[in-house]
C-alpha cells in the first residue's frame, strides 16, 4: 500500500540587520507559507537558536521540531532543523552528524569548509501506525569549499546506506547544497530522484532557488530534494510568494510530492 506527503526544503536565511527584509517581519511571512501549504515533513537551513526557538513556539501545536546546533555554543549557531507535522508523523529514531573528517564532534569543520556543517535525520512513524515508514535527512553543504560539499554529500550518502543496511526503508534527503544540478558536486547523488526530474528544458532554466531578495526565476536551483529506495517523487512546485512586498527569505521554498511505497 503507498501513501503519499508533501516535503518542502526551505533556507530560512539566518538573522542578518543589514538585509532588506529582516527576520522580525520574515518570521510571520515564514510561519505564514508553512500554514499556507501545509507540508509534512521539512528541511530547514540557517535557522539561528532565537529563530528556531521562535518557529518552534509558533508552530508548536502543529510541527513536532528537531535539529542539532552545528557548534557547542548555547548563544550562537545555526541548524539543520527538521520540522514533521504531529497530525501526519510522529518522530522515532534521529542523530545529527557533522560533515566532516569526525563526524561525531559538534562543531568540527570539513575538507576545504568555510563553515562548520552539519547533517540531521528522522525516521517517520505515521499516526496510524508503529513502525517508521521513512527515513528523513536534511542538511546545507557548504558556500564556499567545493571538496567540502562533494566530501560532505558523499559522507551523508554513505551514513544512508549504513542506515539501510540495519534497517531498510524509503529515504528523502532535502538541502540547500550551494551547487548547481549540473556541478560535481551533484553527481555524487546521480542515483537518487531528484525532484527537478520531470522538469521541461525551459522549466529547468527557470527553476532559480536563490533568488537574494530579488525574486525572478530565470536560472537554476540549489535547493534540492532527493529521494530514494521505495520513495518517489512528483509535482514539484518552487514556491514564489510574495507578502507584504517582501519575500520570506532569499531562497524560495521548494514542495514536492513523495509516495511512499
Amino acid at each position: 500500500m503507498s501513501k503519499t506527503y508533501k516535503v518542502m526544503t526551505f533556507n530560512l536565511r539566518v538573522d542578518v540587520r543589514t538585509d532588506p527584509f529582516v527576520w522580525e517581519d520574515r518570521k510571520n511571512w515564514i510561519a505564514q507559507t508553512i500554514e499556507k501549504h501545509q507540508p509534512d515533513c521539512i528541511g530547514t537551513q540557517e535557522a539561528n537558536i532565537p529563530m528556531l526557538a521562535w518557529l518552534e513556539d509558533m508552530l508548536q501545536e502543529s510541527y513536532e521540531v528537531y535539529g542539532v546546533n552545528r557548534t557547542t555554543s548555547t548563544e550562537v549557531g545555526e541548524f539543520s532543523a527538521i520540522f514533521v507535522k504531529r497530525s501526519t508523523f510522529t518522530i522515532g529514531e534521529k542523530g545529527s552528524f557533522m560533515l566532516s573528517e569526525t563526524p561525531e564532534v559538534i562543531g568540527s569543520m570539513g575538507w576545504d569548509a568555510h563553515c562548520a556543517r552539519i547533517c540531521s535525520w528522522v525516521e517517520l512513524i505515521p499516526q496510524e501506525g508503529s513502525t517508521p515508514v521513512l527515513r528523513f535527512f536534511n542538511t546545507h553543504l557548504d558556500h564556499m569549499g567545493q571538496r567540502a560539499r562533494v566530501e560532505g554529500l558523499k559522507l551523508i550518502l554513505d551514513v544512508i546506506k549504513e542506515k539501510e543496511c540495519e534497517n531498510p526503508m524509503p529515504v528523502l534527503l532535502t538541502g540547500d547544497f550551494n551547487d548547481a544540478p549540473d556541478s560535481e558536486t551533484l553527481k555524487a547523488v546521480a542515483s537518487m530522484k531528484s525532484c527537478y526530474g520531470g522538469l521541461s528544458g525551459e522549466e529547468l532554466q527557470n527553476s532559480l532557488t536563490f533568488h537574494a531578495y530579488h525574486g525572478g526565476t530565470t536560472g537554476t536551483p540549489i535547493d534540492y530534494i532527493f529521494a530514494d529506495i521505495g520513495a518517489e517523487l512528483s509535482s514539484t512546485i518552487i514556491i514564489r510568494d510574495s507578502i507584504d512586498g517582501g519575500f520570506p527569505s532569499d531562497h524560495y521554498p521548494v514542495m514536492a510530492t513523495v509516495t511512499v511505497k
